[in-house]
């Protein structure tokens, strides 16, 4: 049985829930209604996972400061073995055992979350839910199918709808890699910051091609809007979005 089938359930139920919302917002927003009800739910699906969010990045923060605090320790290991790497190693990972400093800090409720994210990105990409058609992909954006990407605005008839359909996929593109920006400049400012507390190489440490890797993979959010429909990319622009403005603000205590 697909895993995918295991939450059939969940799926279906979050259809609904977006379905239902886009059936309040139409009178209000009319045709704006199904887009902002996929930013609404995902916000409000994010909004549910804050608490999470928080513990997994408070864990990450006490890993930051315990590594921070045994730098000394850690490059006096580096010079002793430095002919032994593998020994090194050894070593810098059983201080860390020993005072408490995981190296992995909040891996398990990241992967709690992770069926969370699948029911939410099949929402958006299944043509077919619970057995049924999925209707959210035959609603617009100004004239936009949110079940189209961005191949599908060849196809549209004539000049004009060309190029709405193309101004559309721009903007969200647009939006896209202004987030994807933000991102890689975060963490690469955040790698730097490790750096420095290290002042070397140290178990845990990111190395610098695993580094420049890390800061490009936001920029794959860009080349997935050209082959996912309109409505699985909102929802990505939306979440990233959260991420973003999420981390900033559980960030700013310790930055002030």
């Amino acid at each position: 049985m697909p895993f995918y089938s295991l939450l059939t359930p969940a799926i279906v139920a979050a259809y609904h829930a977006v379905t239902g919302l886009s059936v309040m917002l139409v009178p209000v927003l009319g045709g704006l209604g199904p887009a902002v009800a996929i930013v609404m739910f995902t916000a409000a699906v994010r909004l549910c996972l804050h608490p999470l969010n928080r513990v997994q990045m408070n864990a990450q923060l006490a890993s930051q400061k315990g590594r921070a605090a045994l730098a000394p320790a850690v490059q006096k290991l580096q010079r002793k073995y430095k002919h032994d790497p593998l020994r090194a190693q050894r070593e810098t990972v059983e201080l860390y055992r020993a005072n408490g400093v995981k190296l992995v800090p909040g891996i398990g409720l990241g992967l709690v979350q992770l069926p969370v994210f699948f029911v939410v990105y099949r929402l958006f990409v299944s043509p077919t839910i619970g057995g049924h058609h999925n209707g959210l992909l035959t609603d617009q954006l100004f004239g936009v199918g949110l079940g189209s990407d961005f191949r599908d605005s060849f196809n549209a008839a004539g000049s004009s709808a060309l190029l709405g359909h193309v101004a559309v996929f721009a903007a969200l593109l647009a939006a896209l890699a202004a987030l994807a920006t933000w991102s890689s400049r975060r963490m690469r400012q955040s790698t730097a910051g490790d750096a420095a507390a290290f002042g070397a190489p140290a178990a845990g440490a990111p190395t610098a091609g695993l580094t420049k890797l890390m800061a490009l993979l936001p920029y794959f959010t860009v080349l997935g809007a050209f082959v996912l429909p309109l409505a699985s990319s909102l929802y990505v622009a939306t979440t990233t979005l959260w991420t973003l403005v999420e981390r900033r603000r559980l960030l700013q205590p310790t930055q002030s």
